[in-house]
């Protein structure tokens, strides 16, 4: 994250994006990391939540918006993704395995990227899905946040 250190640069959602920046760009041979930032994007997307309650928890209209959240897929996906990760384990997240072809050292076709190597959704790398659930937040949280600043 080059650049100046600004307010919106230190926010959850901007290290959320940050992260899945980052494990979306490693190659197939930084898997480790790629799941090391994988992880960080979904614990800071959760927090941003956290952290807006924290600020606005005591408006007169914030436990109407707060409950207009349950059963948001992409607020639920956190949740749970970040709710296990902190408590239980790495996420349960699918692996495509590569072998080598007949008569060969190498796999064929192996992916140069390591988003292809793991995925939520079947034939959806986990990093878009990701980075779709991370609309929702952004924009509910931006809209919110206009509706509760004074």
């Amino acid at each position: 994250m080059a650049g100046r250190v600004t307010h919106e640069s230190r926010t959850a959602l901007a290290r959320a994006r940050l992260f899945l920046d980052r494990a979306d760009a490693c190659t197939a041979s930084e898997r480790v990391d790629f799941e090391a930032f994988l992880e960080a994007s979904i614990v800071f997307a959760r927090a941003a939540i956290h952290r807006f309650k924290k600020q606005y928890g005591r408006h007169p209209d914030f436990d109407t918006w707060w409950d207009s959240l349950r059963g948001d897929p992409a607020v639920e996906f956190f949740r749970k993704e970040r709710d296990w990760i902190l408590k239980d384990a790495p996420p349960k997240i699918g692996q495509i395995a590569y072998a080598a072809s007949v008569g060969s050292n190498s796999p064929s076709n192996v992916p140069t990227a390591a988003r292809e190597f793991y995925y939520f959704e079947q034939g959806v790398p986990a990093t878009a899905t990701v980075a779709g659930h991370l609309q929702s937040p952004t924009s509910r949280l931006a809209d919110a946040e206009r509706k509760f600043s004074p």
